[in-house]
């Protein structure tokens, strides 16, 4: 599929997106020394999962190395401005993950230089906050991003709310059980229950505008459909069973998280196959 790539782009995108996103809100509510170090815990993965996303998404273009073509179409392509926005995202969280460590004791002394420059940098008054804001923006910048990209007026099954409604959902259910299998228990679970209610509440109705759209397409996509829903049916009781539990067990979690990503991986399959111009 020559979509698959952009598949797994969009989905670890939102995902880290949605760890930031709640990481950086959670760090303005509340910042007591313990819960701080899950933030930069969160960070540091949700960086991994963004490599790995520019990484795979760079397969999209035939040769990994016409990706840095995107930067010739900044302003006026969609797509590159999205992959811009993911990297000033990527910018961001790393410099924060990088201040973070240096601001440490014993840290980062074989890098005398770099650690001195992010010592200063951290005297900035109220910095930690002012990455937090900067960062719930960018990323809610960037799926806004991928939105425009997609909702395109020449591909009718696009061309709907319900791509950005997927996009921004993807990033609630994904980020919030990353989260909380990181650390961060009830804010993740409770964005996790958000974005589960949304994305098997407009089910049905995104069923019934997909069919009157292009009905051969939809008839041909219940089976990844039917998938996506069971996958996030059981998550969801994963998560429930957990929270029901006096001691929270986080391989629960991971697992829900596997079951959650599995299945948007699913609903974005059936995205990128509801293809109604020639490619």
């Amino acid at each position: 599929m020559h979509e698959l790539p952009l598949v797994f782009f969009t989905i670890f995108g939102q995902l880290a997106a949605g760890m930031v996103f709640i990481a950086g809100l959670c760090y303005l509510l509340n910042n007591q020394p313990n819960r701080v170090m899950v933030f930069e815990r969160i960070n540091v993965v949700a960086l991994v999962i963004m490599a790995l996303g520019m990484f795979i998404a760079s397969f999209h273009l035939g040769k990994p190395l016409r990706a840095m073509n995107v930067i010739f179409g900044i302003g006026r392509s969609p797509m590159s401005n999205e992959i811009f926005t993911f990297g000033v995202l990527f910018g961001i969280t790393f410099a924060t993950v990088l201040l973070a460590y240096f601001n440490k004791p014993g840290k980062g002394n074989k890098l005398a230089f770099l650690k001195k420059l992010c010592q200063q940098v951290n005297k900035i008054p109220q910095l930690p906050k002012l990455l937090s804001i900067v960062l719930m923006i960018v990323s809610l910048f960037f799926v806004w991003t991928i939105v425009v990209t997609y909702m395109l007026p020449t591909v009718k099954t696009w061309d709907t709310y319900f791509t950005a409604l997927q996009m921004y959902t993807a990033m609630l259910v994904l980020g919030g059980i990353a989260c909380a299998t990181l650390g961060l228990r009830r804010v993740g679970t409770l964005f996790f229950f958000i974005g589960i209610v949304l994305i098997l509440g407009f089910k049905i109705p995104y069923l019934d505008l997909m069919t009157a759209l292009s009905p051969e397409l939809a008839y041909a996509q219940y089976t990844w459909m039917i998938v996506e829903c069971v996958l996030l049916v059981l998550a969801t009781l994963l998560v429930i069973i957990n929270s029901f539990l006096a001691r929270k067990l986080t391989f629960i979690y991971a697992l829900a998280f596997i079951l959650v990503l599995a299945g948007e991986l699913c609903g974005r399959i059936v995205f990128y196959n509801f293809w109604t111009i020639p490619l």
